[in-house]
């Protein structure tokens, strides 16, 4: 499949929401969980040029393909937090990505794992540790950004600014 259908596919998506929640005006019908995170990984797949491992490795999503091998977890948000594990066995890079249905793709975080950042973080009752998205692009302004999307995520996004196909 190419890459070129991920907007198209990510909008009917969001029409279907709207049409559910129109005939249910009493429900929300949110995109998440696995479902969101299966698109943040195939936008990153995209975006960086990543290997997908299988799904269930844990907090190891991808590994890049620059010849490093680095391990990637990878994290697609429409809120404003976004929950991590906190093993000893962490991956070595992170990748946050924001989705807005209007705009498209924002790349929050894309550096070593933060785990100063979870420092201290009290731990959920799903084993995980939550940080702010804006506490992730406070810390991507001191850190090195890892992986480069060489325009990429530009070209996805024309698709979702409005009078685009």
């Amino acid at each position: 499949m190419s890459e070129s259908r991920i907007p198209p596919i990510i909008a009917s998506l969001y029409i279907l929401v709207d049409e559910l929640e129109t005939l249910f005006p009493e429900r929300k019908f949110t995109l998440d969980g696995h479902l969101v995170g299966s698109i943040g990984e195939v936008v990153a797949k995209y975006l960086y040029k990543l290997k997908l491992l299988p799904v269930g490795n844990q907090s190891i999503d991808a590994l890049t393909l620059d010849g490093s091998n680095r391990s990637v977890q990878i994290k697609l948000t429409a809120g404003n937090a976004v929950s991590l594990a906190d093993y000893e066995d962490h991956p070595d890079l992170l990748i946050l990505l924001t989705f807005d249905r209007e705009s498209g793709f924002d790349e929050v975080y894309n550096g070593q794992y933060p785990l100063s950042l979870l420092v201290g973080k009290k731990v959920t009752k799903r084993q995980v540790k939550i940080l702010s998205v804006q506490q992730l692009r406070r810390e991507q302004r001191k850190v090195q950004r890892c992986l480069d999307d060489e325009g990429r995520i530009d070209e996805l996004n024309r698709y979702f600014r409005k009078g685009n196909p």
